[in-house]
């Protein structure tokens, strides 16, 4: 089944507008979210309210009271000024806050119980252990269920405490509320929510957002209740126009315990993203020319996976052409059983031998330093940002650069591709797919050789922990994978089932994971990556929120009891060196190893160590059998 777009787009419908009247006169709540929920506009709500388990229960609700503002706006009830943080989340289809408490924003756990009892719209509390969980966990969320969600940290040390986390969410755009307390201004009781506590004095900064601010595409500090609604739909226009990404958020403790009458909160409807282009009409004829009479097309696809329909759009162009697609599976971007699927190890001839490549929102396309295109190869870039702004130095030469959104451009390219057809060009793409065709069979019979040899390896190779990995794969599961060697794509998967990490910070995998679950909790989760990447994660905190909040998913360490990207760089530059001549890679070494099986059933959750190839499929299967039985699982892969 193909995913809708994520779209974080208005949640609220059209269908709102009419509901409220020009005058200001009352309307009642029940008549509000009936009439929202029929027209669709509340749905991406309504399973995550409290209430029945099909959602809110309206025969329950209290006479909650909204109305349409003179202007724009939406006039709601609300006692302090955090409540309308709250109401603006839940209006924008915010479903999780995740949260790490301080003195700053324990407001938050108020409010949202407060709300819980009344029965007014607001995301689950999420409280998370420590702050790169929190924010791996909004972007695994976000991935899967491509609708926003916020996060709350602790004034500058829990901004700082999400550490590499945000680098991930920047890089991979994830569109996340990221929100923070400030040190309170007032110091001598003159607000109520100043200074009570010695440590206020020495938490501020000169520019809080400065921590986060290359990393973030806004950021704002809150200085009056009078328009915190107007702020928050600021944010969420902002992470929401393409290229998405997160934006930050400072909150000083007096504006969120303000006692207010009410506020004023906005319809995402009025504050509209900025819609993607399709892109420049007469580069794009431009492309299909150079595609259709290429002799060695070639694409390099890495991100366009994160729109799921593009998938199909560039199958049926790829198959349109006989285009050799090279995907870099930080998402599932195209079906990797295909014969126009090229293995990644032939990556280097395909590229030194192109005439024309076509980059698919590619920001890292190959590696200069080994190997780069022909000098006369023609090179186009579809890209929402296809000069790479966001990347100081980037060096890859492109003579069409088209800014656009892929998944609009890729059908359009492809009908342009059509009418330019001949014959003769008909009959260089036949061959050249029938060239595929024979390599792509000879490929698959030398994958099952290697996989029946690597079956007898000891310790466990990657291939064949890929290969087990991907027999208990089915439709029902969606895979995350950190930086885990031998983990892809199974060749069943489908657009918005796997998930490759999208940066280059450890400890992304397993939060993420737990983010996806709460996305999707009818999903099997698993997630994968290196026993360095593990302890990265915070496991105890990542494992104790699985089981706090139900969310069980099967995590694989992919134990080489090394940081193997760290001692490789060794090896490569000093291969007759002091470290390699005398085995001792102090600095990248993970050994002793720690029993990460024994943390996991220490942490309630079940683990399982195993090294010998012919165990692996059993023990998959056990720890799956715990993880459908609402147990976290950890499985630690003894791999060399």
């Amino acid at each position: 089944m193909i995913m809708k777009r994520p779209d974080l787009r208005p949640v609220v419908s059209k269908a709102i507008t009419p509901i409220y009247p020009s005058s200001p006169s009352l309307i009642n709540r029940r008549t509000f979210l009936k009439a929202a929920a029929a027209a669709g506009a509340l749905m991406p709500l309504l399973p995550h309210l409290p209430g029945t388990a099909e959602g809110l229960s309206l025969a329950a609700e209290p006479d909650n009271d909204f109305t349409r503002d003179s202007g724009i706006g939406i006039k709601v009830e609300a006692d302090e000024g955090h409540e309308l943080i709250l109401q603006a989340l839940a209006l924008n289809g915010v479903d999780c806050l995740f949260f790490c408490g301080g003195t700053d924003n324990f407001v938050f756990m108020e409010g949202v119980k407060k709300f819980e009892k009344l029965g007014r719209p607001h995301p689950k509390l999420i409280q998370c252990l420590h702050e790169s969980v929190a924010l791996s966990a909004a972007h695994g969320h976000f991935m899967v269920s491509g609708k926003p969600q916020a996060v709350v940290v602790h004034v500058d040390l829990g901004t700082q405490n999400v550490g590499g986390a945000i680098h991930n969410a920047w890089v991979g755009n994830a569109g996340i509320i990221f929100m923070a307390g400030r040190t309170p201004y007032t110091t001598m009781g003159e607000l109520r929510g100043g200074r009570n506590n010695a440590i206020h004095f020495i938490q501020e900064t000169y520019d809080q957002a400065e921590i986060v601010r290359q990393y973030t595409k806004w950021d704002y500090e809150l200085k009056t209740t009078k328009n915190i609604g107007l702020v928050m739909q600021r944010a969420f226009r902002i992470a929401a126009s393409e290229p998405w990404g997160p934006v930050y958020l400072t909150m000083p403790r007096e504006i969120l315990m303000e006692g207010i009458d009410g506020g004023i909160v906005h319809s995402p409807e009025d504050f509209a993203a900025a819609i993607s282009p399709q892109g420049d009409a007469k580069a794009l004829q431009e492309a299909a020319e150079l595609l259709v009479k290429a002799e060695r097309p070639l694409v390099l696809v890495k991100r366009m996976g994160r729109h799921p329909e593009a998938v199909l759009a560039l199958k049926g162009l790829a198959e349109l052409l006989s285009l050799p697609v090279l995907s870099d599976n930080v998402y599932l971007n195209f079906p990797v059983s295909h014969h126009l699927s090229v293995n990644p190890n032939d990556s280097k001839d395909y590229i030194e031998n192109a005439d024309v490549i076509l980059m698919i929102d590619n920001d890292v396309p190959y590696t200069p330093a080994f190997y780069s295109p022909p000098e006369d190869c023609k090179i186009i870039s579809m890209d929402i940002d296809p000069v790479r702004l966001a990347q100081p130095l980037w060096g890859f030469p492109v003579h069409i650069p088209i800014t656009c959104d892929s998944s609009k451009t890729i059908p359009v390219l492809t009908e342009l591709a059509k009418g330019r057809l001949r014959e003769s060009e008909k009959q260089a793409i036949k061959n050249r797919n029938y060239k595929m065709m024979v390599q792509d069979n000879a490929s698959v019979a030398a994958m099952a050789a290697r996989v029946d040899e690597a079956s007898k390896q000891t310790p466990i190779s990657y291939e064949w922990l890929g290969h087990c990995v991907n027999k208990v794969v089915d439709e029902n599961t969606i895979v995350i994978a950190g930086l885990a060697r031998g983990i892809t794509p199974a060749a069943s998967a489908q657009p918005g089932s796997y998930f490759g990490i999208p940066g280059s910070s450890l400890g992304w995998a397993v939060p993420a994971g737990l983010g996806a679950k709460l996305a999707a909790p009818h999903k099997t989760i698993i997630t994968a990556c290196g026993d360095g990447d593990f302890v990265f994660a915070d496991p105890t905190a990542c494992l104790w929120q699985a089981r706090r909040y139900d969310t069980p998913i099967l995590t694989i360490i992919i134990n080489n009891k090394e940081y193997k990207a760290v001692g490789d760089q060794v090896r490569y530059y000093y291969p007759e060196g002091y470290v390699v001549s005398s085995n001792d890679f102090n600095g990248s070494s993970l050994e002793p190893a720690p029993e990460y099986a024994m943390l996991a059933r220490a942490c309630g959750a079940y683990g399982e160590t195993v090294s010998n190839p012919a165990l692996l499929p059993h023990a998959l299967e056990r720890a799956l059998n715990a993880v459908h039985s609402g147990q976290a699982a950890v499985l630690d892969v003894h791999v060399g």
